[in-house]
C-alpha cells in the first residue's frame, strides 16, 4: 500500500474482549481525502475496529498505521502528537451539558494550543459557521435538537483542522431530512478542508450519499474493502443484501 494514498492502514488485526474474538485477521485501508464507511450487520465488529483506530483498545496482534506511523508502538507523548491530527465525532455527540456550545467546541483549542481567549472565540465562531450553527454559539446542549447537537459535535471534532476525521454512527437517531443535511456537511468538510473521513454507519441511504470507499465486516472478518461502486457490483451476497435494504 502507498503511504501517500492511505492515511489509515490496518494489517492482520486480531482482537477481542477477554477470550472472545471480535476481529479476525482484519486488513483494510482508507484512501486519503476520501470518505470511508465501515459497515456491516450489528455485532460484526465495526465499533471495535474504530476503537482500535483511535487506540481506545489494544489489539491481540497485527498492525495499525496512521499517517505512516505504527500507533501500537508509540508511547503516550508520541501518540498525543498523532491525536492532534485526528478529530473524533462520537455517536451521542458527547457534549458536556454544563458547558455552552462555544465552550464545548473550544475544548481542543484550549487543550492543544497556546492561543488566547479572543482568538479561540473567533476560531469557534468560524467552525460553528461552517456547520451552520453560528446562531447557537451561546446555547447549551439541552437547548439543541438532536441534529444541532450532532453539528456541534462535528464543529468540535474539526476545531484543530485535523486531516483525519473519525465518526461513530454520526446520523444515528436522526430523521431522514436531518440526516441528509448532516451528510451534506460531512461532504463539505471533505471537499473544503481536504479531510480524510472514516465513519461507522449502518444507514444505507447515508452510505450511498457520501461513501467513496467502504469496508464491509461480517462476524469480524472483511468481506470487502474498496470503492463503493465496486462493492455494489462485486456479487457478494451479504453485501448485495445490505444495499438492497435502502
Amino acid at each position: 500500500m502507498n503511504e501517500s494514498r492511505h492515511i489509515v492502514e490496518v494489517s492482520d488485526l486480531t482482537s477481542g474482549y477477554e477470550d472472545i474474538r471480535v476481529l479476525d485477521n482484519v486488513s483494510i485501508h482508507a484512501p486519503s481525502n476520501q470518505i470511508t464507511i465501515i459497515l456491516g450487520s450489528s455485532g460484526c465488529g465495526k465499533t471495535t475496529l474504530l476503537k482500535h483506530l483511535i487506540r481506545l483498545l489494544q489489539p491481540w496482534s497485527g498492525s495499525i498505521r496512521l499517517f505512516g506511523q505504527e500507533i501500537t508502538e508509540l508511547d503516550e507523548p508520541e501518540f498525543n502528537t498523532i491525536l492532534r491530527k485526528i478529530g473524533v465525532m462520537f455517536q451521542n455527540g458527547a457534549l458536556l451539558g454544563s458547558m455552552s456550545v462555544a465552550e464545548n467546541v473550544s475544548i481542543p483549542l484550549e487543550q492543544h494550543t497556546d492561543l488566547n481567549d479572543e482568538i479561540i472565540r473567533k476560531l469557534v465562531e468560524i467552525k460553528l459557521d461552517l456547520v451552520e450553527l453560528g446562531h447557537a454559539i451561546d446555547r447549551y446542549p439541552s437547548e439543541l435538537s438532536g441534529g444541532m447537537r450532532k453539528r456541534a459535535a462535528l464543529a468540535r471534532a474539526i476545531a484543530l483542522d485535523p486531516p483525519l476525521l473519525f465518526g461513530d454512527e454520526p446520523s444515528a437517531g436522526l430523521d431522514p431530512v436531518t440526516s441528509a443535511g448532516l451528510d451534506e456537511l460531512i461532504l463539505k468538510m471533505r471537499d473544503q478542508l481536504g479531510m480524510t473521513v472514516v465513519l461507522v454507519s449502518h444507514e444505507v441511504a447515508s452510505i450511498k450519499r457520501i461513501a467513496d470507499h467502504v469496508i464491509f465486516l461480517d462476524r469480524g472478518k472483511v468481506l470487502f474493502c474498496g470503492p463503493l461502486k465496486e462493492a455494489r457490483s462485486a456479487g457478494i451476497q451479504k453485501v448485495d443484501d445490505f444495499f438492497s435494504k435502502g
